[in-house]
């Protein structure tokens, strides 16, 4: 029997969250809590082991929102400020747990946190403190971590690239996205169990597919369930849900909980 995979939406918003300052909710409901969106952050867990995709500048809350006390490792997107500000918030994790947590990305994510956040990495007579993570750098196109079978997908991001994830052939997690450099990719994920998409809003961006090319994209893989993610204000989840749901798409939100 296959083990189930947990997953734990912990923040399914952009780079400013919703609402944004000055309780700016755009087209969004204010009165659904659903539309109340922290920074890009998912758990996955499974036989008793999680990972941690990106460390959100929000985590420290949507850990005690979704009583979470222990991860066991963390993989990045990529280096944007709102998937790795969050970092310093593991080191609640590793002191309490008594334990070191290894992280893994790319060399450019990983040499952008050694220099912002040394500390986390190297004891330094400038803090004393104790070091808390373990650096991986990602060099391959398929490795394990806890037990998952991770697919590294390279896809383009605006003038960076970003990583896109399969986990156990099951579960795709492609985010930060303006174009798939391989052709192939929604052909390869056509019919996967579970695909979170990144969908910032409605118009063109210079970093993010346009809401219609993401729409088009999951008529095409037509997942068992796909989510809407990296929401930003324009994008309200009851007037999305009311369009797309027939369709088994949905827009994610703040501690949605699965299991696939």
């Amino acid at each position: 029997m296959t083990e189930k995979t947990e997953i734990n939406v912990l923040g399914c918003g952009s780079s400013f969250g919703v609402p944004l300052s000055h309780d700016i909710w755009g087209n969004c409901d204010k009165s659904n809590p659903k539309n109340q969106r922290t920074r890009p952050s998912i758990l996955l867990k499974k036989a008793g082991k999680s990972i941690l995709i990106d460390t959100s500048p929000d985590l420290r809350k949507q850990l005690i929102d979704n009583k979470i006390d222990n991860i066991d490792s963390v993989i990045y997107t990529h280096s944007h400020a709102d998937h790795i500000h969050g970092i310093n918030d593991l080191r609640a994790i590793s002191l309490i747990n008594k334990k070191k947590i290894p992280i893994y990305s790319d060399d450019i994510t990983l040499n952008i946190l050694k220099k912002s956040f040394s500390y986390l990495f190297v004891k330094d007579e400038n803090h004393g403190y104790e070091p808390i993570l373990i650096a991986n750098t990602i060099n391959s196109k398929f490795i394990e971590i806890n037990g998952f079978k991770i697919e590294i997908i390279k896809q383009n991001h605006g003038n960076i690239d970003s990583y896109g994830f399969i986990f156990d052939n099951k579960i795709a997690y492609n985010l930060d996205i303006k174009f798939f450099y391989d052709e192939n990719y929604l052909d390869k994920i056509k019919g996967i169990k579970c695909w979170f998409v990144g969908c910032l809003r409605y118009d063109e961006h210079p970093s993010h597919a346009s809401y219609k090319e993401v729409i088009d994209w999951t008529h095409k893989v037509n997942a068992n369930k796909t989510f809407l993610s990296h929401m930003t204000a324009h994008i309200d989840y009851d007037t999305e849900y009311k369009k797309l749901s027939v369709g088994n798409v949905f827009p994610a939100y703040d501690g949605l909980k699965l299991e696939i």
